[in-house]
């Protein structure tokens, strides 16, 4: 009884201000450009003030942070590995299977993640927060990294020369405001830099305003339009990304002796939905868009199961 209140009281308020931002969009609360508008304060602003500030002032345990780093990036080079195996034996075409494979292992970490393990482990833990937030440096840089690779590899190759192709990498990693900001405060905390209490007061206050912004924009974004012509596909690939990597870390994090709470970051992390950045992704590099939007919505709603099993299990 307990663990289920537990597991109630982690997990409803972020599926809560999730349905939230489209019930308020279906509404017409939200305008499409103030949606579109929310996602990228959030994700521009919002977010990298976050991790700017929890990651500059963050005191941990270099071992701890690169473990779960370690295994965030491994078990999603894994279910990403699955996910190559199941698109050849499907038969998909190169830009169903950029969308296939990179929806069954890029997680919304950033945006869901962070969410849920501060409402399910931070009264337990009050050191939680910056833990998990510093762990997914690392993992959020490789992500930028390992999406446009998948999408490159799976792109037309006859579209892009290599320099154009090259340019286009480069960029893409250099505007990305969570990388960006993850680099930089990482820089920071190394040396040991603090900023002056009126920039940090400013990013704390941005920061704090970062996860039910970055939930309301993962409603404003959802769209059910045409999801019953992909469906098998998308629940396919999504079953990949909230049930098998979240496995996969298991297996890896027990060979590895991970402790207890730092395995629970570690799982939660995997079993988050698809990010919603995919669509985005797969939209730059030609890939298949309507497959990536539909992956994230099924992902969404079957991370609800597997959060629910993971915070459970934990608690």
């Amino acid at each position: 009884m307990v663990a289920g209140m537990h597991v109630l009281n982690s997990l409803i308020p972020v599926f809560l201000i999730i349905a939230l931002g489209k019930a308020l969009t279906r509404a017409s609360f939200f305008s499409a450009d103030l949606g579109r508008n929310l996602n990228r304060l959030t994700y521009w602003i919002a977010l990298p003030a976050l991790l700017l500030n929890k990651i500059t002032n963050a005191t941990f345990s270099a071992n701890e942070v690169s473990r779960i780093s370690f295994l965030l990036i491994t078990s999603t080079i894994c279910s990403a590995i699955v996910g190559i195996v199941m698109a050849k034996l499907l038969g998909l075409n190169r830009r169903q299977s950029g969308a296939f494979v990179q929806g069954s292992s890029r997680a919304n970490n950033a945006f869901v993640g962070l969410p849920v393990i501060l409402y399910s482990m931070s009264e337990t833990a009050p050191r939680i927060e910056a833990l998990a937030t510093i762990a997914l440096a690392p993992a959020i840089v490789f992500y930028n990294i390992f999406s446009i690779t998948v999408l490159l590899a799976y792109g037309s190759r006859e579209k892009r020369r290599p320099v154009a192709t090259a340019a286009l990498f480069c960029k893409q990693l250099l505007t990305n405001p969570l990388l960006v900001s993850c680099a930089a405060a990482i820089l920071l905390n190394m040396v040991g830099f603090h900023f002056p209490s009126a920039i940090g007061r400013s990013l704390a206050t941005l920061g704090n305003s970062a996860l039910a912004l970055a939930l309301l924009s993962i409603g404003t974004s959802l769209s059910f339009k045409g999801l019953n012509r992909g469906l098998p596909l998308s629940f396919l690939s999504s079953a990949i990304k909230v049930f098998i990597q979240p496995l996969i870390g298991f297996g890896l994090a027990r060979l590895l002796g991970l402790s207890p709470l730092n395995r629970q970051i570690l799982l939660i992390y995997l079993a988050c939905p698809t990010a919603v950045a995919s669509f985005v992704m797969a939209d730059i590099f030609d890939s298949d868009r309507d497959l990536a939007g539909h992956i994230i919505v099924v992902s969404t709603l079957l991370s609800a199961i597997s959060l629910s099993i993971i915070i459970a299990l934990g608690s």
